[in-house]
């Protein structure tokens, strides 16, 4: 028997090569990145009829850095991370370089974030969407809460949600009556937006009227043909003058915490415009809000005008250079 960090391993050809490759795996980030070999232990994930496999996971002891700056998302070395940073810090000074609209998306906003395990959920075409490290919300005794804004009456997304995590609390909402799946969703029919104009509801009274004020949305995903600027500006300019009277009788109006927010964003409303002032400043509002770009893909169909984006919220400790 073989005993890693506690955990007793069947000599066999699968397990003694699997041994060997941690060990390497280890060797190397000691070698190269100063780290301690402590710090890695070896964690079953799975189980099957050939027997348990196993994955090397930094302890959360070595990952102190990370795991304040994602707000408990990632677990990595300090020396990962700062590398991490400065990438980060690096790309996200050249997203802004042309004003003009032609060619928008070819010329600004790359992403600035990577995440290790990105997946595609829902369909391979037009309704799938990229996710950052699913992996996080795959437990037992957790419900991830989920909003899908703008399904025009395509649940791949949800189904694939749904499947890769059963206890998911999935609501759905479009301008048409569209049901969901049975026991997949719940649908809502409404015309998001500022709340302030042709019968729209804002973000804001979404979240109050499903009573979900207390809960962490774990994935906001929007596809609600443009628009996204005025759902995101009302609901940013709002959390930031909140934020500001956090010790005021406001407190109550603290809106939750939104991990991943998936969504195209379009342009063919601004195509008149000499200068893409609107499109920068939506981007500059999830920049300003503690969001970082891990995917970017254009929509294939209409590049020149739409383009499928990926954010997830980080520590604000994490943009400070």
């Amino acid at each position: 028997m073989v005993k890693i960090r506690g955990l007793r391993i069947k000599p066999s050809f699968t397990n003694i090569s699997l041994i060997i490759l941690v060990l390497f795996y280890i060797l190397h980030s000691a070698t190269h990145q100063g780290n301690d070999l402590s710090c890695i232990t070896l964690t079953p994930y799975e189980a099957s009829n050939s027997g348990t496999k196993f994955a090397p996971q930094i302890s959360h002891d070595c990952c102190s850095l990370s795991l304040k700056e994602s707000d408990n998302w990632f677990c990595e070395f300090d020396g990962d991370w700062e590398r991490r940073k400065r990438l980060h810090r690096i790309q996200n000074q050249r997203n802004r370089n042309r004003d003009s609209i032609t060619a928008f998306f070819i010329n600004n906003w790359e992403p600035t974030f990577h995440c290790a395990f990105e997946q595609r959920i829902g369909s391979v075409g037009d309704g799938g969407k990229w996710v950052c490290d699913l992996h996080n919300l795959q437990t037992n005794n957790s419900t991830p809460l989920i909003y899908s804004f703008g399904s025009s009456g395509e649940f791949s997304f949800e189904r694939a949600i749904k499947r890769e995590l059963p206890n998911a609390e999935i609501h759905t909402f479009d301008s048409g009556y569209s049901p969901c799946p049975v026991d997949v969703c719940t649908f809502h029919q409404a015309l998001l937006g500022d709340g302030k104009r042709s019968g729209t509801k804002s973000l804001h009274t979404v979240i109050d009227e499903l009573g979900h004020r207390q809960r962490q949305i774990d994935i906001l995903k929007i596809d609600i043909e443009g628009s996204e600027y005025i759902l995101f500006e009302e609901y940013f300019t709002r959390h930031q003058n909140t934020a500001k009277n956090i010790n005021s009788k406001e407190d109550g109006n603290i809106m939750p915490y939104i991990r991943q927010i998936l969504v195209e964003i379009h342009l063919q409303h601004l195509l008149g415009n000499e200068t893409s002032d609107s499109a920068h400043r939506l981007f500059e509002l999830f920049r300003s809000n503690n969001y970082a770009i891990f995917h970017k893909e254009p929509n294939l169909y209409v590049p020149n005008i739409a383009t499928e984006y990926a954010f997830i919220r980080l520590n604000s400790a994490f943009f400070i250079s």
